[in-house]
């Protein structure tokens, strides 16, 4: 402080009403001149342990309203609904319904597992994709996409690749959907291997069997998907065709 001029007296304090701590009156001397009959520095009073506090909580509070602001929310607006809560479970789909909740409550797994959902059209695969993207994305970051979607705006547009590859958890949809050619399977590749050198988590859903993956992914994506996964089978009504009253994707 003597760096700059400024200079420190101090006195006898009062306690917080609060906490009781001391806060020690400091006279703090002004570092440059001031015209004639002005004070020369004006009176403060140290912090006690409730204003520290209260100013940490402020600055927690100011950091966490930067991050939401920040941080648009990832999933289409459609599927921003789906939970775990809504889901319908039935004997068909209770074991992928609670393999799902395990991963969700353990994630991040180790070296970048994630899970390969697969089952007939419409027998929730989305949902519980979506379901496990809603509980994660408050506490870490997502990234969603369609992949024949995603596919389409990679050979038309600019893609956030970084983002794509680095978010803790990418959420693939409809894989094996979009036609296979070798431009399509080596994107595909491309982005399976990023985040599996990183140990990124990655939910894919598909409509087709493993039998199908090769043909529809190629060899070397296929691969890869196939054993870092957790493979999850759906089974069940179609649930577009047959809504009691719940919209289930």
């Amino acid at each position: 402080m003597s760096r700059y001029s400024l200079k420190r007296s101090f006195f006898g304090g009062e306690p917080c009403r609060v906490c009781d701590e001391i806060r020690t009156k400091i006279y703090y001397r002004h570092p440059f001149p001031l015209p004639a009959g002005m004070p020369k520095g004006h009176w403060l009073l140290s912090d006690c342990a409730c204003i520290r506090k209260e100013r940490v909580e402020s600055r927690l509070e100011q950091q966490n309203l930067l991050t939401r602001t920040r941080r648009p929310d990832p999933l289409p607006i459609g599927l921003r609904s789906h939970s775990f809560e809504n889901f319908t479970v039935m004997p068909l789909n209770k074991k992928s319904y609670e393999d799902c909740q395990i991963f969700t409550s353990r994630f991040p797994q180790d070296h970048g597992r994630g899970i390969l959902l697969m089952g007939p059209s419409g027998t929730g695969k989305t949902h519980l994709a979506c379901a496990i993207a809603n509980r994660l994305k408050e506490s870490h970051s997502v990234f969603f996409a369609s992949l024949p979607i995603l596919l389409e705006k990679m050979r038309t547009s600019n893609v956030d690749l970084d983002g794509l590859l680095s978010a803790d958890l990418l959420v693939l949809d409809d894989i094996g959907s979009e036609r296979e050619t070798a431009w399509t399977t080596e994107r595909l590749l491309m982005i399976v291997d990023g985040r599996m050198i990183k140990s990124r988590a990655t939910i894919f859903t598909s409509n087709y069997d493993l039998a199908d993956f090769d043909a529809r992914l190629g060899m070397r994506a296929a691969s890869r998907i196939i054993s870092n996964n957790l493979h999850v089978f759906l089974k069940g009504p179609d649930w577009r065709m047959n809504r009691h009253g719940r919209r289930v994707y």
